[in-house]
């Protein structure tokens, strides 16, 4: 059994390259945390990318350190199918509002998630009503409960919206308003950029930094510092979520 919780900041090492790769800085699941999909690593080696990721199923975490087979099993972006951080320390509710505190952890069998421990009581991932980015909703009745999800509404694109070649106006067109009709706007597909570092590091809160972290010569966080959300803002704001990442364990 692996208990997710106790993965961050455990090293990663390659028996091919007899070489740390980095440290574990998070687990990403699918959406209904019923399997561990990716870890993601971060290191500070100038040698090495700053953030990676291998399949969990890849990876043996059983001792003092994580284990890799070789450096070749790391990727740049993390895959597609692994959509959900780990929800560590996220509020828990009952279906009926009823609060069960924090999620402690996650006991992992191989990949598979046998248990959801919350501070007042124990789950499976069939009893996960839903999960967000901020919470998670719990079914502790022992009966199936259906839930009504919003359907999904066909968003027009700003491509779709604009007038097709074939609407504009032609040079054969009145033109008594004297008012020229402007060209029809672009459309911008906005999207994620492959390995865009990870914002919720919620799973460093409660942890102390055991060394200091630097900025510039001086003391940035001190050490035996608790981290919580101040400390981890002041990290982002100066650039220092990795090395925060990698002394509060």
């Amino acid at each position: 059994m692996i208990q997710v919780s106790d993965l961050p900041g455990k090293s990663l090492i390659s028996l091919a390259d007899a070489a740390t790769l980095g440290y574990i800085a998070n687990v990403w699941f699918d959406s209904k945390l019923q399997r561990a999909r990716v870890v993601e690593i971060i290191c500070d080696d100038d040698d090495r990318p700053e953030r990676s990721y291998a399949d969990f199923a890849k990876i043996t975490c059983e001792g003092d350190a994580a284990v890799i087979p070789s450096a070749e099993c790391l990727k740049s972006e993390k895959s597609a199918i692994a959509s959900t951080p780990c929800p560590i320390n996220r509020p828990c509710y009952n279906q009926s509002g009823k609060s069960l505190g924090t999620l402690r952890g996650i006991l992992l069998e191989n990949c598979n998630t046998v248990k959801i421990v919350c501070e007042n009581g124990n789950f499976t991932p069939k009893e996960l009503l839903s999960l967000g980015a901020d919470l998670c909703i719990f079914n502790d009745t022992g009966k199936p409960i259906k839930i009504v999800r919003p359907k999904k509404t066909a968003v027009q694109t700003v491509a779709q919206a604009a007038p097709q070649a074939s609407d504009a106006p032609t040079q054969d067109a009145p033109e008594e308003s004297g008012v020229q009709t402007p060209p029809p706007p672009q459309a911008v597909t906005v999207s994620h950029a492959p390995g865009e570092p990870v914002k919720n590091y919620s799973f460093l809160l409660g942890k102390p930094v055991h060394t200091a972290v630097m900025h510039n010569g001086a003391t940035l966080i001190p050490a035996g510092t608790v981290v919580d959300e101040e400390v981890i803002e002041l990290a982002r704001k100066y650039g220092k979520l990795v090395q925060l990442a990698l002394r509060a364990f």
